[in-house]
């Protein structure tokens, strides 16, 4: 495996690879646009794209686009529900948004991270922040990533436009089906989208089935914008997402039920003859509901319900204007409030049910306030300041919930946190065709509910019970990115070294004197804070246009962890390669090739039982075709995924459990 490995690392680095057929403006900023989706990635700069290269493939879903960004990966526990994470940072390390709005998931096991809620045909674009740009967004060591809504239009004349979608996947034997309509007038809009999916067991490389690895789900989408005045429009947006029959392989426990509503409403005054040039206030709402259960697992000594809870409501309030000449000012106040709670019930035949809360009913106050200010030093130079205020306090809200805690010792529950951040960025160009860019800042998080006030959280990956600590001290990060960027009419190439020291690092630790409440569970880890760990990495992206109809596009990504004992961290990804070469035939067709390539990962961390991961190659085909008539255009989209029927799985993903193997699709969409 090492020579393919070696192979794609030289296309990525000597090959001219992947772009659109216009110029790639040199930047740090890269987006990738799929027809109604746009992934950006934000490193320095909001103002600068990337040429979008996954436009054509209608035929991926939301996760498919941001797996591919060398910044992201996901923690898998089945097929629905992956965890995104941002340079090996996971969890409460990094933010994750629908249009700056906080949304808390209601399962202890993170089995509803908010990706899940938003479907490719409501989502305009997602945005990637890493290191210290990220404190617009909120106050995290690991970055941003926020899911931006697809709007309603105004037309000059009022009008009605649409598309159907329908889709098929043999691995799974997945059925999906879309519809977004749109109505626009001079003075408002509306769009309305759903989508239905419905998957079976897969299959993985070597023809098994994988129990448990179902789904069906619903997702409706509704936003409306209304033009008050010239400069001034209202918008509101609604999502509901219903989710059940939801199987997850790598856990005990599978999902029966799971429910989202999403709604927010907003002014937004755009007018570049005014001082504060664009302001945006928005109120919003949502609510989570989950319910975990174990009825579908067979021979099981105890049976279980878990459901969970989530409230949050909140609001932000952004500006952005120029105080000076080649100077610009982005302003933003948030504030939220958030109240979680979540039990198990077991039970146990011929006695009666036992109760507990396993999140003891807790709420979050959250507040801050953020600057970003961007100064053009002459015409090669330009500095960037981002800072931020953030205040939390949480409580327990119930004597249940305290006295759950009380037989730890904890004799008070509520904590207060006050979270600073700062980073400085300076970019400049070298060469007519070089950009470098270097940063550096600090940054913090505060614990999560789980971290504080977890009840007994079971974990499938090291089989461990966990219990929180409400005396955790915020986790504080030192940081440095540097990144260099050539650019030509035909090539791109983009490279990112980064480096972190995370002090008072959160992590469970085992405690002997405690008995685990788990059948089968090797113990409790109660959490701590340890002195440091040390994060680390880089990723590069190249981008060639070879001829006018043939583009090649290349990402590198790798991450290191330690913590202070040098010891490695746990779930970190390992070398990886994707590399995608396309050729047009006319205006109508498209076929692509690409290649998956992942690194064994033999540096595991014992205190979490982690265990070692195979090298991989993955073989992809893809193919569209695109016909557009007087009134319609049509769609279609097909191919082949893990050709060679490759058994694998990736580091990330917990209880060594295959992906799918030879995967068919086809997907057709009629636009009009």
């Amino acid at each position: 495996m090492k020579t393919p490995l070696l192979l794609g690392a030289l296309a990525l680095v000597a090959s001219p690879v992947l772009a659109q057929q216009k110029p790639i403006p040199a930047d740090s900023v890269r987006t990738i646009v799929l027809q109604e989706v746009a992934v950006v990635t934000k490193r320095q700069d909001h103002q600068q794209h990337l040429q979008n290269f996954y436009n054509a493939n209608q035929a991926a879903t939301t996760e498919e686009l941001m797996s591919r960004m060398p910044e992201l990966s996901f923690i898998r526990r089945g097929s629905y529900g992956m965890e995104p994470t941002i340079r090996a940072y996971s969890g409460g390390q990094v933010s994750v948004t629908l249009d700056g709005m906080r949304i808390q998931g209601a399962c202890t096991d993170k089995m509803d991270p908010a990706t899940i809620y938003i479907e490719p045909l409501s989502l305009q674009r997602i945005e990637v922040q890493t290191a210290g740009a990220s404190s617009m967004q909120g106050a995290a060591i690991g970055g941003s990533l926020d899911m931006k809504l697809a709007e309603a239009d105004f037309a000059d004349e009022r009008k009605l436009s649409g598309s159907v979608t329908s889709g098929y996947q043999s691995a799974a034997n997945a059925m999906m089906g879309g519809l977004r309509l749109s109505y626009a007038a001079p003075t408002w809009g509306l769009r309305a989208s759903g989508t239905y999916r419905k998957s079976q067991n897969y299959r993985n490389g070597r023809g098994e089935k994988v129990l448990y690895s179902q789904y069906e789900k619903a997702n409706y989408a509704l936003s409306g914008k209304f033009l008050l005045q010239d400069d001034l429009v209202l918008k509101a947006d609604f999502i509901a997402d219903d989710g059940w029959n939801i199987g997850y392989p790598a856990l005990p426990m599978d999902v029966g039920q799971a429910n989202a509503r999403i709604g927010s409403v907003s002014l937004v005054r755009e007018n570049s003859d005014r001082r504060w040039s664009r302001v945006e206030a928005r109120l919003y709402a949502n609510r989570i509901a989950h319910y975990m259960d174990d009825s579908a697992r067979p021979d099981l000594p105890i049976r279980m319900d878990m459901p969970g809870l989530s409230r949050t409501s909140g609001m932000y309030v952004e500006g952005t204007t120029s105080p000076g000449h080649h100077q610009q000012l982005t302003v933003r106040a948030d504030a939220s409030a958030s109240y979680l709670t979540a039990s198990m019930t077991m039970y146990q035949e011929g006695q009666t049910p036992m109760y507990m809360l396993t999140w003891p009913d807790n709420r979050q106050l959250q507040s801050g306030i953020a600057a970003q200010y961007s100064f053009q030093v002459g015409d090669k130079t330009q500095l960037q300041l981002n800072s931020r205020l953030n205040m939390s306090d949480f409580a327990v809200t119930t004597g249940e919930g305290r006295n759950q805690l009380s037989v730890f010792g904890y004799e008070s529950t509520a904590r207060q946190f006050l979270i600073p951040s700062l980073s400085l960025q300076a970019s400049r160009m070298v060469y007519k065709k070089l950009k470098a860019t270097l940063s550096g800042g600090f940054n913090g998080r505060t614990p999560t509910a789980s971290e504080l006030y977890g009840f007994y959280l079971f974990s499938q990956f090291d089989g461990f019970d966990y219990v929180g600590n409400p005396n955790l001290k915020p986790e504080k990060s030192v940081q440095s990115e540097f990144t260099l960027s050539w650019q030509e009419p035909r090539l791109r190439l983009q490279a990112t070294a980064y480096a972190s020291r995370v002090q008072d690092y959160m992590v469970g630790a085992y405690n002997p004197d405690l008995s685990a409440m788990t059948i089968g569970a090797r113990g409790v880890k109660i959490y701590y804070n340890t002195p440091y760990a040390l994060l680390a990495g880089a990723e590069a992206s190249a981008v060639y246009n070879i001829t006018g109809y043939t583009q090649l596009v290349s990402t590198l990504r790798y991450s290191f962890g330690s913590n202070t004992d040098g010891d490695p961290l746990p779930m970190m990804p390992p070398l990886r390669n994707i590399t995608s070469l396309r050729k047009y035939f006319g205006d109508y067709l498209w076929v692509q090739g690409e290649t998956e390539l992942a690194a064994a990962q033999n540096r595991n961390s014992e205190s979490f039982l982690e265990q070692p991961t195979e090298a991989f190659m993955l073989w992809h085909l893809r193919a569209g075709y695109q016909k557009e008539t007087e009134k319609k255009v049509w769609q279609l989209n097909a191919g082949i995924e893990n050709i060679f029927d490759v058994h694998y799985r990736e580091h990330l993903d917990w209880g060594r459990i295959a992906r799918p193997g030879r995967n068919v699709f086809v997907q057709l969409s009629v636009g009009f």
